[in-house]
């Protein structure tokens, strides 16, 4: 007995509810899961003749999209005689899957010629294509038709409008969009948290995650690690303490994500110990996790503790990637082991098949550096495969002006000009080189330079948590809100160590 044809339902993005006597193929189509089995579902329901139905040639075309295989989806979506919005929305679904944004804006323009009109999925789509285009222009045009199309609770569509002005840099025009919302839903508060961190505003995205927790919205997987993250680049071990009370406060599960956010939060925070703890008790651990536990004890100057790790790493079956060797050879670098240094580069080449980066040559060049091999380190930078640029030059003039090379400091100097000549820190750490050497005549010109150029110079800073509140401390500085009080502090050290001098004088 004949199926009854579903009814055509064109504007409707989610699948349309089917009858309970469904034809076979259809049924079979759901249940596939790769390319083979819908590529052979296909076959029947174009025998069968089942696919000159429209909503059937959508449900084909949902199926590849499902399986990742992009040009079959394609050549799907061109034999569908008259496509909803469904079948579009599905199509540009695949193509930003596969990483063809522009194809999709295309497909987009497509649909609106076709005289149909969007729904809140087809802006998701477009805006996350817009974001990977990075097309502002584009992007605030779709923003005026969500405006004109939808109501004000549409709080799907302007979540994506706010990732996409947050992916562009767009900071104020997101959070001018989400203070203008009515309905805010725990996906709104994430987007913020995770787009003050991606854009290095930290304070921020800390600020707005202690809104949405007063809020009464939970917090989700992504907007605590961002939040984790936001502490660890400002070093807020209180505040990062706190959030991880929270996570076991409410029950929360340590996913892989979040305990890799947790440990290496822990270990930029200066607690590398409880970075070690988070992580043994992870139930699972990808590459990332190790790549964080391992640059972790790196930066504490634990070379021995990196090394244990990576062999473990190895032992239970994780193969290391380029991030898990940079780490190692930065541990190298800062414990002066030359041979090891080595021994892991070319481990990391021969054994595991990883072409070196740029990262990984600047930490062989800084590990040659630092421990005054400047001749090795010189070799290594002509014999790179690619240009060497403002990295590696930069570590090795940073060598030689730490063991007074001034001829090999000058060769990286000249090539640091041409690279970057407007980079005031490198006119700067040359002229500490000349001047250390004797040549006080170049070292003079080379601080004219700056001066009359107006380059721009990086100062030293250094930060301190206090009751939870981050205390920034900068070079030369004399605006901090507590000024006062800190000199006054400085002048009671300074005046405790003279009379302690004259004691031991006596």
């Amino acid at each position: 007995m004949a199926a009854v044809a579903p009814p055509s339902l064109p504007n409707q993005n989610k699948s349309p509810s089917f009858p309970a006597r469904m034809p076979a193929p259809v049924v079979l189509l759901q249940m596939c899961n790769n390319f083979q089995e819908v590529r052979q579902v296909h076959a029947q329901l174009v025998v069968s003749g089942l696919i000159e139905r429209p909503i059937n040639g959508g449900r084909v075309l949902q199926a590849y999209v499902t399986v990742s295989n992009i040009n079959h989806a394609l050549s799907t979506f061109d034999r569908i005689s008259d496509p909803d919005v469904f079948a579009y929305n599905t199509m540009m679904r695949g193509l930003i899957l596969g990483k063809s944004p522009y194809h999709a804006l295309k497909l987009y323009s497509k649909l609106l010629l076709d005289g149909l009109k969007p729904d809140n999925y087809t802006y998701t789509f477009i805006l996350k294509a817009c974001s990977q285009l990075n097309a502002l222009y584009e992007g605030r045009e779709v923003h005026e038709r969500v405006l004109a199309g939808f109501s004000e609770e549409n709080t799907h569509a302007k979540n994506s409008l706010i990732s996409g002005y947050l992916s562009q840099g767009q900071v104020e025009s997101a959070r001018k969009m989400f203070d203008n919302m009515v309905a805010k839903d725990d996906a709104s508060w994430s987007a913020m948290v995770a787009g003050y961190t991606k854009n290095g505003m930290y304070a921020d995205a800390l600020v707005i995650f202690q809104k949405m927790l007063s809020s009464q919205v939970s917090p989700n997987e992504s907007a605590l690690v961002s939040s984790l993250c936001a502490c660890a680049n400002l070093g807020a071990l209180d505040q990062g303490k706190w959030i991880h009370a929270y996570i076991d406060r409410i029950g929360a599960r340590i996913s892989v994500t979040v305990g890799t956010a947790l440990t290496d939060m822990y270990a930029k925070c200066g607690s590398i110990e409880h970075a070690y703890e988070v992580f043994r008790k992870m139930p699972q651990k990808d590459v990332v996790s190790w790549g964080a536990i391992i640059s972790g004890f790196s930066i504490h100057g634990r070379a021995g503790k990196c090394f244990e790790l990576f062999d473990d790493m190895v032992a239970e079956g994780t193969h290391p990637n380029e991030v898990i060797f940079v780490g190692i050879l930065s541990a190298c670098s800062h414990a002066g082991y030359i041979e090891r240094g080595y021994k892991y580069f070319e481990q990391m080449v021969h054994h595991y098949g990883i072409k070196p980066s740029i990262e990984h040559y600047g930490s062989m060049v800084d590990l040659l550096g630092r421990a005054g091999h400047l001749a090795e380190a010189e070799e290594l930078i002509m014999s790179m495969p690619e240009e060497p640029n403002s990295v590696i030059w930069g570590a090795f003039l940073g060598a030689c002006r730490m063991h007074s090379d001034v001829r090999r400091g000058n060769l990286a100097f000249k090539h640091l000009t041409e690279i970057e000549p407007m980079s005031g820190d490198r006119y700067k750490l040359a002229g500490i080189l000349f001047d250390n050497a004797g040549e006080k005549e170049t070292a003079t010109n080379i601080r004219k330079i700056i001066t009359d150029n107006d380059l721009e110079t990086t100062r030293g800073v250094s930060s301190i948590e206090i009751d939870g509140v981050v205390q920034e401390f900068v070079a030369g500085a004399i605006n901090h809100s507590r000024q006062k009080e800190i000199y006054r502090m400085w002048d009671r050290v300074n005046r405790l160590l003279e009379i302690h001098e004259l004691e031991i004088c006596i």
